[in-house]
């Protein structure tokens, strides 16, 4: 049994919060809060967002325990908190943040991901906040890149400004304070520009056109939808689909709302069958909302709302809507 002087070290060192997710997993699902609608959301046990098998998902996270116990650094810190965060366990790695903050408050890695965090608990004063001094650490800075996981993890090494500026974009637009969601999406772009990054130029595309468009920009929108003239084989060489590349498409006339719509998993990190759900779903919901045809919206903005996972970001914009279009009605 756990002493009393062993239980109070836990605490003093935050990882009784932090080692949570194993029993609860064990039972019903962990509870992290409440939606913009007031539904709880959980997370099932052996989630699964494409981004790994649950082995290696459950395997890293042993092992960045147990790396984060034995010496908190930002890098170990940052990898922790990431990969309770694909688990599902979004309120677990805020936690861990926090607590890493406490040693590293000016660290703009851990800033970035507790302000990404906040975003996914719809706390989004709260992810601006941190958003911003994040991004004030890295002013006339050069791009920085986190370390990289393990070797037997798959995935890249992020750029941190990148996320850092789009998770501003996305915190901002779900304030509805479209000017300032425009102006972070479009600092975004600089650096996915700077690092080659097509994917990433699409995603800042499509989520830049919509703060533009909503904030009544019309020509700015227009504009930069033009600029984008990439083919889906050079967005994804090896084949598959993209949500954001069919979204822009959608935006461009080239593809018709009436067979838009997908819930076929795209078999990459997030592109769950419930990832491409509320994607497609809210692409058509911003089609209508931007016609002027709000009605014609409310099913779809329904069916991204719907989807069981609750940390999509076309999940939680869908829930903002709904809230500023249709405020004394429930989904």
């Amino acid at each position: 049994m756990m002493n009393r002087r062993h239980l109070k070290l836990l605490v003093s060192a935050g990882l009784l919060l932090i080692a949570a997710p194993v029993s609860a997993a064990a039972q019903e699902g962990s509870f992290q809060g409440m939606s913009l609608l007031g539904e709880r959301m959980v997370t099932a046990p052996a989630r699964n967002a494409n981004i790994a098998s649950v082995e290696t998902l459950e395997r890293a996270a042993r092992d960045a325990k147990t790396a984060y116990e034995a010496n908190m650094t930002v890098d170990s810190a940052t990898w922790y908190g990431r990969i309770l965060f694909y688990q599902g366990y979004t309120k677990e790695s805020a936690a861990v943040y926090d607590q890493a903050l406490k040693r590293f408050p000016n660290s703009g890695k851990l800033l970035r991901h507790r302000a990404h965090r906040a975003f996914s608990l719809r706390e989004f004063d709260k992810s601006v906040e941190l958003g911003l001094k994040a991004a004030k650490l890295y002013e006339n800075q050069p791009l920085e890149r986190e370390k990289p996981g393990p070797d037997y993890f798959p995935g890249d090494p992020d750029v941190v400004q990148y996320y850092l500026y789009y998770h501003l974009g996305q915190a901002y637009f779900g304030k509805h304070d479209f000017e300032n969601a425009a102006k972070w999406f479009a600092k975004s772009a600089e650096s996915a520009a700077f690092t080659h990054d097509i994917e990433a130029r699409t995603a800042n595309t499509y989520w830049e056109y919509l703060s533009l468009a909503r904030a009544g920009n019309l020509r700015e929108a227009q504009k930069l939808l033009d600029s984008y003239d990439l083919s889906l084989f050079e967005v994804h060489p090896k084949g598959g689909s993209d949500t954001y590349f069919d979204g822009i498409q959608l935006f461009k006339g080239n593809r018709a709302a009436d067979s838009f719509f997908s819930d076929k998993d795209g078999g990459r990190a997030f592109a769950t069958a419930d990832g491409v759900a509320a994607s497609t779903a809210y692409s058509l919901a911003n089609y209508y909302i931007l016609s002027g045809e709000p009605e014609k919206a409310k099913p779809w903005l329904k069916r991204s709302i719907a989807v069981d996972s609750w940390s999509f970001f076309a999940r939680i914009q869908a829930e903002a809507d709904w809230l500023l279009l249709f405020p004394n009605e429930k989904p």
